[in-house]
């Protein structure tokens, strides 16, 4: 008895028109990120044909490696960017306050940055190095003394396998 009749209270306090205007603000952001995301991979896919048919005096295989590096490597960081923004402002619209949140990343990312000098300059050469061509997904390479077939580059991480198979 008592409950229901807390519960009767509570739903009396509600604002029912706020919850239903957030909820389809919600939605519409759900829907416009999704929207967002289909057009970046639609635009990725008309870059990477671009990159296909523009081969740098390359064969066609390694003309293909390089634009499948460079536009995979452009979706991870497109989609990390268009989830982040679309986190913040669902958050925004349930009410939590995203100022401080992005002041303390800012800050944290500052702080991070000078302590992880040595991640900053492996992202960078990371960076040129798929920029520059130098390492495809699919080339064989020799990375410290290990060598193998490249399975997958990140800005930070080159993954080899092995003749025998081992990564």
């Amino acid at each position: 008895m008592e409950f229901t009749q807390s519960l009767k209270q509570f739903l009396a306090t509600v604002s029912w028109d706020t919850i239903i205007s957030s909820s389809l603000r919600i939605l519409l952001i759900a829907a416009l990120l999704w929207a967002v995301m289909r057009f970046v991979k639609l635009l990725l896919e008309r870059l990477e044909r671009r990159l296909l048919r523009t081969e740098l005096g390359e064969p066609p295989t390694e003309a293909h490696k390089r634009a499948e590096t460079i536009v995979r490597l452009l979706r991870q960081g497109a989609l990390i960017m268009l989830w982040l923004t679309g986190i913040l402002m669902i958050l925004r619209e349930l009410g939590v306050e995203i100022g401080p949140v992005l002041a303390s990343a800012g800050i944290a990312g500052l702080a991070i940055g000078f302590g992880a000098q040595n991640l900053v300059r492996d992202v960078i050469s990371g960076f040129f190095l798929i920029i520059e061509n130098q390492v495809r997904v699919g080339d064989v390479a020799i990375v410290n003394g290990t060598g193998g077939l490249v399975e997958a580059v990140n800005f930070r991480t080159l993954i080899l396998r092995d003749l025998s198979g081992v990564v």
